[in-house]
Protein backbone atom coordinates (compact mmCIF):
# COMPACT_ATOMS: atom_id res chain seq x y z
CA UNK A 1 0.00 0.00 0.00
CA UNK A 2 1.57 3.77 -0.82
CA UNK A 3 2.80 5.95 1.82
CA UNK A 4 0.01 7.85 2.49
CA UNK A 5 1.33 11.05 1.71
CA UNK A 6 1.46 9.88 -1.71
CA UNK A 7 -2.10 10.46 -3.88
CA UNK A 8 -4.38 7.38 -4.69
CA UNK A 9 -5.24 9.17 -8.15
CA UNK A 10 -2.74 8.96 -11.19
CA UNK A 11 -3.20 12.31 -11.75
CA UNK A 12 -1.94 12.48 -8.24
CA UNK A 13 0.49 10.37 -8.17
CA UNK A 14 2.06 12.02 -11.00
CA UNK A 15 2.66 15.51 -9.85
CA UNK A 16 3.21 14.07 -6.95
CA UNK A 17 6.51 11.42 -8.20
CA UNK A 18 7.44 14.51 -10.66
CA UNK A 19 8.03 16.90 -7.69
CA UNK A 20 10.06 14.19 -5.62
CA UNK A 21 12.11 12.86 -8.35
CA UNK A 22 12.96 16.35 -9.49
CA UNK A 23 14.26 17.60 -5.79
CA UNK A 24 15.91 14.15 -5.17
CA UNK A 25 17.60 14.44 -8.52
CA UNK A 26 18.71 17.94 -8.46
CA UNK A 27 20.10 17.38 -4.81
CA UNK A 28 20.51 14.10 -3.25
CA UNK A 29 22.75 14.64 -0.79
CA UNK A 30 21.25 17.36 0.95
CA UNK A 31 18.31 14.86 1.91
CA UNK A 32 20.77 12.23 3.21
CA UNK A 33 20.85 10.51 0.17
CA UNK A 34 23.27 9.64 -3.42
CA UNK A 35 23.42 10.50 -7.08
CA UNK A 36 22.91 6.50 -7.76
CA UNK A 37 19.78 6.23 -5.42
CA UNK A 38 18.35 9.59 -7.38
CA UNK A 39 19.21 7.75 -10.67
CA UNK A 40 17.01 4.55 -9.71
CA UNK A 41 13.79 7.13 -8.81
CA UNK A 42 14.60 9.10 -11.97
CA UNK A 43 14.47 6.54 -14.08
CA UNK A 44 11.48 5.15 -12.81
CA UNK A 45 9.72 8.06 -13.10
CA UNK A 46 10.62 8.65 -16.78
CA UNK A 47 9.53 5.20 -17.65
CA UNK A 48 6.23 5.82 -15.29
CA UNK A 49 6.10 9.31 -17.36
CA UNK A 50 5.75 7.84 -20.67
CA UNK A 51 3.19 5.07 -19.85
CA UNK A 52 1.27 7.12 -17.76
CA UNK A 53 1.00 10.07 -21.23
CA UNK A 54 0.21 7.05 -23.50
CA UNK A 55 -2.44 5.51 -21.60
CA UNK A 56 -4.64 8.97 -20.59
CA UNK A 57 -3.83 10.21 -24.62
CA UNK A 58 -7.06 9.50 -26.35
CA UNK A 59 -5.59 8.22 -29.15
CA UNK A 60 -3.12 5.65 -27.53
CA UNK A 61 -5.67 4.37 -24.62
CA UNK A 62 -5.84 0.97 -24.93
CA UNK A 63 -5.82 -1.95 -22.70
CA UNK A 64 -2.45 -2.68 -22.90
CA UNK A 65 -1.28 0.76 -22.45
CA UNK A 66 -3.52 0.81 -19.66
CA UNK A 67 -2.00 -2.54 -17.77
CA UNK A 68 1.46 -0.99 -18.66
CA UNK A 69 0.83 2.08 -16.91
CA UNK A 70 -0.22 0.30 -13.75
CA UNK A 71 2.73 -1.65 -13.87
CA UNK A 72 5.28 1.07 -14.03
CA UNK A 73 3.34 2.99 -10.85
CA UNK A 74 4.01 -0.40 -9.03
CA UNK A 75 7.65 -0.06 -10.21
CA UNK A 76 7.88 3.66 -9.51
CA UNK A 77 6.35 3.09 -5.79
CA UNK A 78 8.46 0.55 -5.33
CA UNK A 79 11.58 2.63 -5.98
CA UNK A 80 9.89 5.81 -4.45
CA UNK A 81 8.28 4.82 -0.80
CA UNK A 82 11.33 3.50 0.82
CA UNK A 83 13.39 6.64 0.01
CA UNK A 84 10.66 8.73 1.31
CA UNK A 85 10.64 6.83 4.59
CA UNK A 86 14.04 6.99 5.13
CA UNK A 87 14.23 10.76 4.69
CA UNK A 88 11.19 11.12 7.02
CA UNK A 89 13.11 9.36 9.49
CA UNK A 90 16.42 10.81 8.87
CA UNK A 91 17.31 13.44 11.60
CA UNK A 92 19.01 15.57 9.34
CA UNK A 93 15.92 16.30 6.92
CA UNK A 94 14.28 19.44 8.05
CA UNK A 95 10.49 19.62 8.40
CA UNK A 96 10.67 22.09 5.43
CA UNK A 97 12.58 19.93 3.46
CA UNK A 98 9.58 17.09 4.12
CA UNK A 99 6.78 19.90 3.34
CA UNK A 100 8.55 20.65 -0.59
CA UNK A 101 9.08 16.83 -0.79
CA UNK A 102 5.18 16.49 -0.43
CA UNK A 103 6.21 14.12 2.73
CA UNK A 104 3.89 14.44 5.65
CA UNK A 105 5.68 15.77 8.78
CA UNK A 106 5.89 13.36 11.81
CA UNK A 107 4.23 14.44 15.30
CA UNK A 108 7.00 14.81 17.82
CA UNK A 109 5.11 15.30 20.75
CA UNK A 110 1.84 13.57 22.15
CA UNK A 111 -1.36 15.62 22.53
CA UNK A 112 -2.18 16.05 26.14
CA UNK A 113 -5.14 14.57 26.86
CA UNK A 114 -7.61 17.06 28.12
CA UNK A 115 -9.78 16.48 31.59
CA UNK A 116 -12.96 15.43 31.09
CA UNK A 117 -15.34 18.25 31.15
CA UNK A 118 -18.49 16.49 32.32
CA UNK A 119 -19.00 14.53 35.44
CA UNK A 120 -20.99 11.55 36.10
CA UNK A 121 -24.15 10.51 37.71
CA UNK A 122 -24.27 8.00 40.08
CA UNK A 123 -27.76 6.31 40.60
CA UNK A 124 -28.70 3.22 43.55
CA UNK A 125 -30.31 0.99 41.50
CA UNK A 126 -30.18 -1.67 44.78
CA UNK A 127 -29.46 -2.10 48.19
CA UNK A 128 -29.53 -5.55 49.88
CA UNK A 129 -27.47 -6.44 53.28
CA UNK A 130 -24.11 -4.72 53.02
CA UNK A 131 -24.50 -4.41 49.27
CA UNK A 132 -25.60 -1.17 47.28
CA UNK A 133 -25.42 -1.31 42.81
CA UNK A 134 -24.81 1.93 41.58
CA UNK A 135 -25.63 2.61 38.16
CA UNK A 136 -22.83 5.18 36.31
CA UNK A 137 -23.44 7.20 33.41
CA UNK A 138 -22.36 10.45 32.05
CA UNK A 139 -24.43 13.41 32.74
CA UNK A 140 -24.16 14.34 28.75
CA UNK A 141 -25.16 10.83 27.36
CA UNK A 142 -27.04 9.37 30.73
CA UNK A 143 -29.44 6.79 28.22
CA UNK A 144 -25.91 5.29 27.32
CA UNK A 145 -23.11 3.61 28.65
CA UNK A 146 -20.10 5.64 27.09
CA UNK A 147 -17.92 7.30 29.18
CA UNK A 148 -16.18 10.95 27.88
CA UNK A 149 -13.17 10.87 25.07
CA UNK A 150 -10.09 9.88 26.77
CA UNK A 151 -11.63 8.55 29.70
CA UNK A 152 -10.14 5.34 31.15
CA UNK A 153 -12.80 5.05 34.63
CA UNK A 154 -14.64 6.62 37.51
CA UNK A 155 -13.41 7.59 41.04
CA UNK A 156 -15.79 6.62 43.22
CA UNK A 157 -15.58 8.40 46.72
CA UNK A 158 -17.72 7.51 49.98
CA UNK A 159 -18.33 8.66 53.31
CA UNK A 160 -20.10 6.82 55.89
CA UNK A 161 -21.49 8.84 59.01
CA UNK A 162 -25.15 9.06 60.34
CA UNK A 163 -25.44 12.54 58.91
CA UNK A 164 -25.50 12.94 55.02
CA UNK A 165 -22.76 15.46 53.49
CA UNK A 166 -22.71 16.84 50.01
CA UNK A 167 -19.24 17.79 50.10
CA UNK A 168 -16.66 15.36 48.53
CA UNK A 169 -14.16 16.59 50.05
CA UNK A 170 -14.90 14.48 53.38
CA UNK A 171 -14.92 11.28 51.49
CA UNK A 172 -12.57 9.03 50.81
CA UNK A 173 -12.06 6.71 47.68
CA UNK A 174 -12.76 3.65 47.30
CA UNK A 175 -12.06 2.23 43.86
CA UNK A 176 -11.80 3.00 40.16
CA UNK A 177 -13.78 1.19 38.42
CA UNK A 178 -15.03 1.14 34.33
CA UNK A 179 -17.96 -1.07 34.83
CA UNK A 180 -21.73 -0.17 35.77
CA UNK A 181 -23.41 -1.75 37.41
CA UNK A 182 -20.79 -1.71 40.17
CA UNK A 183 -21.54 -2.58 43.77
CA UNK A 184 -20.19 -1.06 46.91
CA UNK A 185 -19.63 -3.12 49.86
CA UNK A 186 -20.31 -2.35 53.22
CA UNK A 187 -19.94 -4.20 57.22
CA UNK A 188 -22.15 -5.27 59.05
CA UNK A 189 -20.79 -2.50 61.83
CA UNK A 190 -21.92 0.26 59.23
CA UNK A 191 -25.62 -0.94 58.85
CA UNK A 192 -28.25 2.15 59.33
CA UNK A 193 -25.73 4.59 59.01
CA UNK A 194 -25.72 7.14 55.72
CA UNK A 195 -23.30 6.61 52.95
CA UNK A 196 -22.72 9.64 50.64
CA UNK A 197 -20.87 8.38 47.72
CA UNK A 198 -19.95 10.59 44.70
CA UNK A 199 -17.60 10.11 41.12
CA UNK A 200 -15.58 11.71 38.97
CA UNK A 201 -14.07 10.65 35.68
CA UNK A 202 -10.24 10.24 35.55
CA UNK A 203 -8.04 9.99 32.19
CA UNK A 204 -5.05 7.67 31.97
CA UNK A 205 -2.63 10.39 31.18
CA UNK A 206 -2.16 14.22 30.87
CA UNK A 207 0.47 16.84 30.83
CA UNK A 208 3.53 15.35 32.16
CA UNK A 209 2.09 11.90 32.84
CA UNK A 210 -0.34 13.01 35.43
CA UNK A 211 -4.11 11.84 34.93
CA UNK A 212 -6.39 14.35 35.08
CA UNK A 213 -9.99 14.50 36.72
CA UNK A 214 -13.02 15.95 35.83
CA UNK A 215 -15.51 17.65 37.93
CA UNK A 216 -17.45 15.81 40.74
CA UNK A 217 -21.15 14.41 40.43
CA UNK A 218 -23.60 15.47 43.17
CA UNK A 219 -23.77 12.80 46.53
CA UNK A 220 -25.89 10.09 46.07
CA UNK A 221 -27.08 8.81 49.43
CA UNK A 222 -28.47 6.18 50.88
CA UNK A 223 -28.63 4.17 54.36
CA UNK A 224 -27.00 1.18 54.72
CA UNK A 225 -28.62 -1.81 54.85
Amino acid sequence: MPASYIPATDAGFDAWMENFATMLTAEPTAYGEDAATALVVQTAYDAWSAAYLLATNPSTRTSPTIADKDAERVNLDAAARPVAQRMNARSSVTNIQRSDLGITIRKTTRTPVPPPATAPELVLRSMIPGVAELQIRDSSTPTTKAKPAGVIGCEIWVKVDPLPTANPAEASLVKITTQTPNTLSFTALQAGLVASVFGRWTTRSGPNGVAQVGPWSTATTFTIA
